[in-house]
């Protein structure tokens, strides 16, 4: 039960560190897009621009979050058979 609620636990901040992340890019794409705007790269469009000015140490944070909790329920799984 104790790893099967750290594996939860880890799931829901990786969803709450992805959604902030794609939150604050998204708000990020309207000033490059509005009519004073900073600009952006062509090869990647305003919002894949927002992602990398953003950055993506919160992605990968994210990433690693839940392969830990799907790591940590696996384990809760395994220990109850």
């Amino acid at each position: 039960m104790k790893y099967t609620n750290i594996g939860l636990v880890l799931l829901l901040s990786s969803a709450l560190i992805y959604g902030s992340a794609l939150i604050s890019a998204s708000i990020y794409s309207l000033s490059l897009g509005g009519v004073d705007g900073q600009g952006w790269y062509t090869n990647y469009g305003i919002f894949g621009t927002a992602m990398i000015k953003v950055g993506a140490f919160p992605l990968i944070i994210s990433v690693l979050l839940v392969i830990a909790g799907i790591r940590f329920i696996w384990m809760a799984d395994r220990k109850a058979e």
